[in-house]
């Protein structure tokens, strides 16, 4: 589950990818060639000291990294702690993280257990299953099953009710018929990653299966691969609560309070790190683990296989496939407000790996990231053989480096709500140097060197940490940028000029200076003409739309800053306890978008009757263009809304 402060530090890093090549299904996977000192001691000798530095150097919490083949668990072991306070060890398999979007693993297979069983159909518009409406857009496609699990349905990001405080959470198929979100990309020919889209394929397994979600995945996948501490409960049941580990950002900082809640099907997954051992098992055996089988080899082959390959990954149904080292790998990524998850396997070796950090400790960006390397990452170049990455078919490389560069945003995005701000200051701005590599900066603040990536052919670029992005055209579509972050769920695409933060925040900046002067000027101002007992203008009528100026101001000012304040909150504010604030914020933005008019007539009338001197008239036209661009930008942000969908 992708939270607002983790989709920030992903923002950070959007443009890392690897590349990938059409991946064979699990079941056509040679007899796997094991490396030889794949062994527990091994092991250790690369993952201790890498944990350690997190721990002792970046303030980590705690982790779990567990490796498995497709014949045992060979590696599983907890680092640091679960309760600091207590000084509680974290451990393998006894203590549960929260893997966050890994759980869409468990829903995509539920899903496809169904499909196996003939009760679900991947290519039925879903209303048939559900009990209420989603339209189909004049021009768009029906929302399918198999549109969800590719994150084709074109959803926007929606946020309200995504976490919320240790209670039960709402009950999944009212969350979803009241959040519905707008279908930003109703052709199915954009994927944009949707947590909604998922929940709402694990509704349609509680629709048709007649159990609670939870009940079901307990049931069919937990209890057969005997995933004993494993739960989709929320919250804990009592017998799990105390070994739950306490959620941290770093070290040195409390933990979390509350036990966050989400829509299961998207993110509600309880785990050990061996249960999901056990799971990976599952996974590379094609579907069956001591002798239980939980999905048939076939279905759980058409899951992995490849759709709409890029350069960079691809994305199954609901399975991302990325290289890593060199080898193909299937997995997924997960993140919750304070767990940082991944789960990645390697059908032609057989090795699967998960680590679950409790935090980031003090890694911040791309910089950081790369002097702590991921575990899963580092245990391949050491242990996997050396290998040769193989060309993607399918998509078009573009012709010529300096074509790409732009402003880019995700496709993973609100345009609908005032979450479109959120948007706007992510964008990102791509720069070719003077050697052919790529630079990337945010495009909210181009300067300095940005991220460097460095050109490994035409439009294929590598950077931090193993990072790759690449400039992809499919026939038929604009160009845009893949990411391995992502794998194809969701992709970078050029800004419209019109919503281009490079000439919007200058000029929103500026504006709000204006702004800001006036009203720190105003007091000054009436104190100097008090002292020399002098009117602003002798005519009434002209001092009450001189004070309405300084009124409208005052409004936006009270608007803007209003507007920051969630971006530095916990996203668990995001609810129906908002709303009625929420109301308050629309109505005083309207009052600001309303009142640039009067501004503008003020001005004018100033101007027309030539009252005050010239400096005055100047300073309120100047006034008058800041209210007007404070108002479009409320209009366009929809800051100044009616919704409460967001």
């Amino acid at each position: 589950m992708t939270s607002v402060r983790i989709a920030r530090f992903w923002r950070f890093a959007f443009s890392v990818a690897f590349g990938v090549t059409a991946f064979d299904a699990v079941a056509d996977s040679p007899v796997p060639q094991l490396p030889l000192d794949l062994t527990a001691d091994a092991l250790a000798s690369v993952v201790d000291p890498l944990m350690a530095e997190w721990i002792d150097k970046h303030k980590g919490p705690g982790a779990v990294v567990v490796v498995a083949t497709r014949d045992a668990q060979v590696f599983a072991k907890g680092y640091g702690f679960s309760d600091i306070d207590a000084r509680k060890p974290f451990t393998a398999d006894t203590t549960l993280v929260r893997p966050g979007s890994i759980s869409k693993l468990f829903t995509g297979i539920a899903v496809m257990q169904l499909v196996d069983a003939g009760r679900l159909d991947l290519d039925r518009d879903v209303n048939g299953y559900i009990d209420y409406a989603i339209p189909t857009p004049e021009g768009g496609v029906p929302v399918t099953l198999r549109r969800l699990l590719t994150h084709r349905a074109g959803f926007e990001e929606h946020v309200k009710g995504l976490f919320s405080e240790d209670r039960e959470p709402e009950p999944l198929g009212r969350w979803l018929a009241k959040n519905l979100p707008l279908r930003l990309f109703p052709k199915g020919d954009v994927p944009a990653y949707s947590n909604y889209g998922v929940a709402l394929a694990g509704y349609i397994v509680e629709r048709v299966s007649g159990e609670p979600y939870a009940s079901y995945i307990q049931r069919h996948i937990l209890d057969p691969l005997r995933m004993s501490h494993s739960t989709f409960r929320q919250p804990l049941p009592g017998d799990l609560a105390p070994l739950m580990a306490k959620g941290y950002s770093r070290s040195d900082r409390p933990p979390l309070a509350f036990f966050e809640t989400v829509p299961a099907p998207a993110g509600g997954l309880s785990a050990t790190g061996t249960d999901i051992g056990r799971f990976i098992r599952a996974l590379m055996n094609g579907g069956a683990l001591d002798g239980v089988r939980i999905l048939s080899k076939a279905r759980l082959d058409e899951m992995m296989a490849p759709s709409n390959a890029t350069p960079t990954g691809y994305l199954g149904l609901v399975f991302f496939g990325t290289k890593v080292a060199g080898h193909d790998s299937i997995g997924h990524g997960g993140a919750m407000m304070t767990f940082f998850s991944d789960l990645k396997f390697f059908p032609e070796q057989g090795v699967g790996f998960f680590v679950s950090r409790d935090g980031m400790g003090e890694i911040t960006g791309l910089e950081d990231l790369t002097k702590m390397p991921d575990p899963a990452t580092v245990i391949a170049e050491r242990f996997l053989p050396k290998a040769s990455e193989a060309t993607v078919t399918g998509t078009t490389i573009l012709t010529g480096d300096a074509a790409v560069a732009g402003t880019y945003h995700s496709s993973r995005r609100t345009e609908s709500s005032f979450r479109r701000l959120s948007d706007l200051v992510s964008q990102r701005v791509v720069k070719i140097d003077s050697v052919g590599n790529v630079r990337l900066f945010f495009a909210i603040w181009p300067f300095g060197d940005g991220e460097t990536f460095k050109r490994v052919e035409r439009n294929l670029y590598e950077g931090p940490g193993s990072a790759r992005i690449a400039f992809v055209h499919d026939v038929g579509s604009e160009s845009y940028i893949a990411s391995n972050i992502t794998a194809s769920s969701t992709r970078g695409q050029r800004v419209p000029w019109s919503i281009d933060v490079r000439w919007i925040a200058p000029a929103f900046v500026v504006s709000t200076a204006v702004v800001l002067l006036t009203l720190l000027a105003w007091p000054v101002a009436a104190l100097w003409r008090h002292w020399r007992k002098r009117r602003w203008n002798q005519d009434s009528g002209d001092r009450h739309k001189y004070l309405a100026v300084r009124l409208v101001l005052l409004v936006d000012t009270a608007v803007i800053v209003a507007t920051a304040v969630p971006f530095f909150m916990s996203p668990t504010i995001y609810n129906e306890a908002l709303d009625p604030l929420l109301l308050v914020f629309y109505a005083l933005a309207w009052l600001g978008v309303f009142g640039a008019i009067l501004t503008v007539w003020a001005a004018t009338r100033f101007w027309r009757n030539g009252v005050g001197s010239r400096w005055s008239r100047v300073h309120h036209s100047l006034i008058a263009a800041s209210s007007v661009m404070i108002a479009w930008f409320f209009l366009t942000f929809h800051i100044a809304g009616t919704t409460l969908t967001y």
